[in-house]
């Protein structure tokens, strides 16, 4: 007995001294699945040729290998093609996937394909013959995740029920980091809504960036995107989803919806790893009056940086 016990207290010593030994990075997770639908099939979506939804994957995770797509479709035999985008729902980050579908679940295996995929992404359904069959909707309210577009880069109309579209990814990526910068911000926010006097606010928010080496960009407050640079000077391109999101975020009771028009992100760095730059979004809002009555207004939040390497 007391030769088992201690056989016991062995192999708990080994496991715990693995685990402190074997790198956090070098652990392997399971893979794990990303939906937002009910798992109930209730009736076809739409007309509209091309109908996706919009993945983001858990919380400080940049980037992960995407291994299989599965939506639910109702018709057999119909063409279909899969397109797995980047944020702008236009980009294809791997050549676009033709099926041949089955009625009920499909299921398209991308792990050979070495696909990995940033923080936000679209998985969308070209449906090549409308008349034969149409991906499927839940029957609960929509979660703002699925869309629907007669084009890719139109795909931008919100459906009002789920998609049954998922996304199963493996652990996340190791990314090395090229550069953290600690920010400080001048912030003006304006805010005009129609019949009412133009309203504007001043803030000084700090904040921590980073930049990875194959160019995914991060800021702390939840904010994804690409980084792009020619010599000294630089572009940000931002998920506007991302930033409809911020938007609501800071008026929670009063704004309905959010349709942001326009970011421009562009700045210099100094040789000695400072830099500085100008952050503007345009945005287009419904609010709630104390009437309860929508009305129509813009936004717009215009940042000036400067941001000093760690």
């Amino acid at each position: 007995m007391i030769k088992a016990i201690l056989t016991l207290l062995i192999v708990a010593a080994a496991v715990m001294l693995l685990a402190v030994l074997i790198p956090a990075a070098e652990i392997q997770a399971a893979p794990d699945w990303l939906y937002y639908d009910n798992g109930t099939a209730a009736d076809p979506s739409s007309s509209f040729k091309f109908q996706g939804v919009r993945f983001s994957l858990p919380d400080d995770v940049v980037k992960t290998q995407l291994l299989t797509v599965s939506f639910y479709y109702s018709g057999e035999g119909c063409p279909v093609t899969v397109h797995v985008t980047s944020f702008d729902h236009n980009t294809d980050l791997i050549t676009p996937v033709e099926c041949s579908v089955v009625d009920g679940w499909n299921d398209v295996d991308l792990s050979a394909s070495n696909l990995f995929v940033p923080h936000n992404f679209y998985v969308v359904l070209e449906n090549q013959d409308q008349y034969c069959g149409s991906p499927e909707v839940d029957d609960d309210e929509s979660s703002g995740r699925s869309f629907k577009g007669r084009f890719l880069q139109s795909l931008n109309t919100r459906l009002s029920r789920n998609l049954l579209i998922r996304s199963e990814v493996g652990p996340p990526a190791s990314i090395p980091v090229a550069n953290e910068w600690n920010v400080n911000i001048t912030e003006k926010v304006k805010i005009k809504i129609k019949g009412q006097k133009p309203e504007t606010d001043m803030s000084n928010p700090a904040e921590k960036w980073t930049l990875f080496d194959d160019g995914s960009f991060q800021k702390d407050d939840g904010i994804y995107g690409t980084w792009r640079q020619k010599g000294l000077k630089f572009a940000v391109s931002l998920d506007p989803e991302d930033i409809g999101d911020v938007i609501k975020g800071i008026f929670p009771e009063d704004v309905t919806e959010v349709l942001v028009t326009k970011i421009s992100f562009t700045g210099s760095e100094k040789k000695d790893g400072t830099i500085k730059g100008k952050y503007k979004v345009y945005a287009g809002v419904h609010f709630h009056d104390e009437n309860g009555n929508v009305k129509v207004g813009t936004i717009i939040i215009e940042q000036n940086f400067t941001g000093t390497p760690e």
